[in-house]
């Protein structure tokens, strides 16, 4: 069938939006954050391919209602110009589909050859076919006619809309379901347009349905940093799941696999995150970081978690050999404001659960959490700030008594937090999260600084007190300030140096030892004495110990302990003790609870004594209580 050509029905708005848009769409991928992967590149070429055909076709679409005899190999030009760049432009997301898909290098090849192959026919038919009357020509009398039967485009367009459907179809499990679903959607859309043009004998449309595949591929694999390897969105995205989302009730699986090789998270991705609208009428996964992940999914939507939870199990058990695995699960609350504090509370509760286990957050969980939240973001705010006599942090202490005085004239300096949301907060509770966060040498800076403050006010009453040992962490002894900040807070106070002894923990540490010996060495000649805190909890090198001068050896509570078991462990600890003694160390035990703790302590070489026989830790103001009376 032979029909005169239709493209008086011609809209230019059609093609300028089209031009537009494309327009846009450069701006964006030039001015904006986008995931620069390596199909980035073959996305550009196809907008620039559109953005040409769209002039094209405003050219060859005007030269149609003033044509002339010497227009028209300018219009045979033109029309095949703007066609071939758009079956161009389709080349581009064939080979963006098959470089996502990452088929073997057999069906590569075979995608390549198609791909390409095609390409050159087409172009070559395309051009030549108005000299043989192929589908398109003008005849002698200045005439234009079009058969759909024998058109080339039209050929070339379903050739490759089937070729991009097949890898579609057969590498579907590549792909999350929702994204799947709005891939054909929009294809639908871009087909649908042009089934309505050949309907009405129209081409106005027809560039500007190319347009609407590029906007798909910038906002689903670029704009949202999709992987299509894992079928997971990156960490950005979640954060603005959880802005938008902070309002709604939703559930989050957290999928932590420590030691999986790319390749078996691919494997475990395909047969069962990209299925889980099996189990979830809606949901998302997001890859936080290399080997950690999160299922989230619209709670009120989905009664079926625990199937989800047996089903991943399941999985999981599959891949164990090849990687050990947690499963974190947890609904939206109101106390969590934001996807950090979801992924901290995540690895909170990571930390307190045994490897391949799954572990469902309940309330009492979220409540300890809260109170470690509030506990960090205190301490973020005192080592800030760095007010050395910052009001949330307490210095309390323990008496010691000194056996050949029968005095109590020293004390071991104790810290304690104060937080209004929590309370009062001892040690165990947030040491760790000090020293990991390097928080811990602001706490140990405002705790010698109110022990020399209290030190003063007791002497300037006439108490007598010999001095008060505070505790250092061994990773402060790097700070290359530390010296330098004990000598400034002693000499602030106008406390003597001898008044203040600083205690260290033993390391295993080559580098922790030559540090510590460094410091000793330089504050000990100023009157500073040194305590070795712990002794018999762990490792014990005493070729080490009795290289470090330190002043005095505090016998841990495990020791004391040990000791009243049987004759034979009294006759271990004691020999410890005999050998500092002879050594000419110092000792102190601590823990010690009852009579029997003390006689068996002192018959053990003990000079000091320290435990709740004597006292529990106190507020430091009160030691005076325990320090000589002044006299009257």
């Amino acid at each position: 069938m032979v029909d005169v050509l239709f493209d008086f029905k011609y809209v230019l708005t059609a093609d300028v939006v089209a031009l537009l848009l494309c327009i846009v769409v450069h701006f964006l991928l030039h001015s904006t954050y986008m995931a620069k992967k390596a199909n980035l590149g073959i996305f550009k070429i196809a907008n620039i391919l559109v953005a040409i055909s769209a002039v094209a076709s405003v050219f060859y679409h005007y030269m149609i209602f003033g044509l002339r005899e010497e227009n028209i190999y300018r219009l045979y030009f033109c029309r095949a110009l703007c066609y071939t760049l758009l079956i161009s432009t389709y080349v581009c997301f064939c080979v963006y589909i098959r470089n996502l898909v990452e088929p073997s290098k057999r069906f590569k090849d075979i995608y390549s050859a198609l791909i390409f192959g095609g390409l050159a026919i087409f172009t070559v038919v395309e051009f030549v076919g108005p000299y043989f009357k192929i589908g398109y020509y003008v005849d002698e009398n200045i005439v234009l006619h079009q058969n759909y039967y024998t058109d080339p485009f039209r050929y070339a367009y379903v050739y490759y809309g089937i070729l991009m459907a097949f890898m579609l179809i057969k590498y579907r499990k590549k792909f999350l379901p929702k994204m799947y679903r709005c891939i054909w959607s929009v294809i639908a859309v871009a087909v649908g347009l042009m089934a309505y043009q050949a309907e009405f004998l129209q081409t106005s449309y027809t560039v500007v349905s190319f347009t609407f595949p590029i906007i798909m591929v910038l906002f689903l694999f670029h704009y949202n940093s999709y992987d299509v390897k894992t079928g997971t969105l990156d960490n950005y995205a979640f954060e603005e799941y959880v802005e938008e989302n902070k309002e709604k009730s939703f559930s989050m699986i957290f999928l932590s696999l420590p030691n999986i090789s790319r390749e078996t998270l691919q494997v475990f991705s395909e047969k069962f995150l990209r299925k889980n609208d099996s189990f979830f009428e809606s949901s998302c996964c997001f890859r936080l970081q290399d080997n950690h992940m999160v299922l989230v999914y619209e709670k009120e939507k989905n009664k079926n978690e625990q199937q989800i939870l047996d089903k991943m199990y399941q999985e999981f058990e599959k891949v164990r050999e090849k990687s050990d695995f947690q499963i974190v699960m947890m609904d939206s609350n109101g106390y969590l404001l934001n996807s950090k504090e979801y992924i901290t509370y995540c690895q909170y509760t990571e930390e307190r659960m045994p490897m391949n286990s799954i572990k469902k957050c309940d309330d009492d969980l979220l409540s300890e959490f809260l109170k470690y939240k509030f506990i960090y973001l205190n301490l973020q705010d005192i080592d800030r700030k760095g007010n050395l006599n910052d009001y949330r942090v307490k210095v309390f202490c323990q008496p010691v008594l000194n056996i050949k005085m029968n005095t109590f004239s020293t004390a071991e300096a104790l810290m304690r937090l104060e937080i209004p949301e929590v309370g009062m907060v001892f040690p165990d509770q947030f040491i760790g999260v000090a020293e990991s966060e390097n928080f811990i040498h602001t706490l140990s800076k405002i705790i010698l600084n109110k022990t020399c403050q209290n030190i003063k006010h007791m002497e300037e009453e006439g108490f007598h007190i010999e001095r008060v040992s505070v505790n250092f962490s061994v990773q402060e002894l790097h700070l290359e300030n530390f010296c330098d900040d004990i000598i400034e807070i002693i000499e602030k106070n106008g406390v003597a140096f001898d008044k203040i002894a600083i205690e260290l923990t033993e390391t295993r540490n080559e580098k922790d030892f030559l540090s510590m010996k460094k410091v000793i060495e330089r504050l000990q000649v100023l009157g500073i004495k040194f305590y070795l805190d712990d002794f018999g909890t762990g490792y014990s090198n005493f070729e080490r110990l009795i290289g470090l001068p330190i002043d005095i050896i505090k016998f841990d509570r495990s020791l004391t302990i040990l000791a009243s078991k049987n004759d034979e462990s009294k006759f271990m600890v004691g020999s410890f003790s005999e050998i500092f003694k002879k050594a000419d160390y110092q000792i102190l035990f601590e823990g010690v609870e009852d009579e029997r703790d003390e006689k068996q302590c002192i018959n053990m070489n003990a000079q000091y004594l320290q435990g709740y026989k004597y006292s529990k830790p106190i507020p430091m103001e009160n030691l005076k209580e325990f320090l000589e009376k002044p006299a009257v």
